[in-house]
């Protein structure tokens, strides 16, 4: 009687997770099928003691995204690029609540930025510039390793980020209001946006506005830029400054005369932002061997890579 062969084994079953302040965005993939399912929730940034509320919500999407592959928990293993994951006791917490959770038998946690910098440039050398409500710069030098640059927060930098333009166009207004400068229509804009009427109104809000909120108000610094506001326009050229010095920074890790791959992310640097050409054009002129890679940006593609690695 001839043998049967034995059933061939069943395809892995990985997850990717992109963890941001404002959204997280989960992947299942299946190797080589690559990416048979997606879901998206709200944000889940990590915190001091708040793995339990993150992984709650990462838990959450995870589930929708596995009932759109039609795979069943827990996963083979998980990798989560997390936003203010930047420290080791913050990625232990997250870890410990995933899997105590049942998402995956192995989860591996790191900075949102290292999952978009392998959705990037592989395993190959390159930075990425990320600027959303915050900013830092990530590398991979020539010898694979990882080296970064700001990202120290609000209040010890993430220079040129949100949190950094709508502060200073807050106190563009405040010095304006005292004749100490010229804020432009930047007053009106803030008021407008806010839903307030008057200087005191902003003072208010300024004292219990948490740093999300005030990141909120680049957008509208953006939009005077692109309307051709000078004080806006100023406040853009400082940021954008800032921001090619976290790149500049990390030349220092590539070898000379070589060139320096370079891709912007992050909602402050989408294509259509008047933040990402004078970001470029910074860059140009401190470092001119950087190479600006294009192209759309799927980090949690990144975080598959990372998990199809584990063990």
């Amino acid at each position: 009687m001839p043998t049967k062969n034995p059933d061939p084994p069943a395809a892995r079953v990985l997850l990717g997770a992109d963890v941001g302040g404002s959204h997280t965005t989960v992947a299942v993939g299946r190797p080589p099928a690559g990416i048979v399912g997606r879901a998206q929730g709200p944000g889940a940034a990590m915190r001091p003691g708040g793995g339990t509320r993150s992984a709650v919500i990462i838990g959450e999407t995870t589930r929708r995204a596995a009932a759109a592959a039609g795979v069943r928990l827990p996963a083979d293993a998980m990798v989560v690029g997390a936003a203010g994951a930047g420290r080791e006791a913050e990625r232990v917490e997250l870890a410990r609540a995933l899997e105590r959770a049942g998402i995956a038998a192995e989860v591996r946690i790191v900075m949102d930025v290292e999952v978009a910098l392998r959705a990037a440039f592989g395993r190959g050398p390159g930075i990425l510039l990320n600027a959303g409500t915050g900013s830092i710069a990530v590398a991979h030098d020539s010898q694979g390793v990882l080296r970064r640059a700001g990202g120290y927060g609000w209040q010890l930098g993430d220079e040129g980020g949100g949190y950094w333009l709508g502060r200073r166009a807050l106190a563009a207004v405040g010095r304006a209001q005292d004749a100490r400068g010229d804020a432009g229509g930047l007053p009106q804009r803030l008021l407008g946006a806010l839903g307030l009427t008057s200087f005191d109104d902003l003072v208010a809000w300024s004292t219990i506005a948490t740093p999300a909120q005030v990141a909120q108000l680049a957008t509208e610094v953006l939009a005077a830029a692109r309307d051709g506001d000078p004080a806006a326009g100023a406040l853009l050229a400082q940021s954008a400054r800032e921001l090619a010095s976290l790149i500049h920074a990390l030349e220092r890790w590539f070898a000379a005369n070589t060139e320096v791959p370079v891709v912007l992310a992050g909602g402050l640097l989408i294509p259509s932002a008047p933040l990402r050409a004078q970001v470029r054009d910074a860059v140009a002129l401190l470092m001119p061997r950087a190479q600006f890679r294009e192209g759309d940006l799927d980090p949690v593609a990144g975080a598959l890579e990372l998990a199809a690695e584990m063990s």
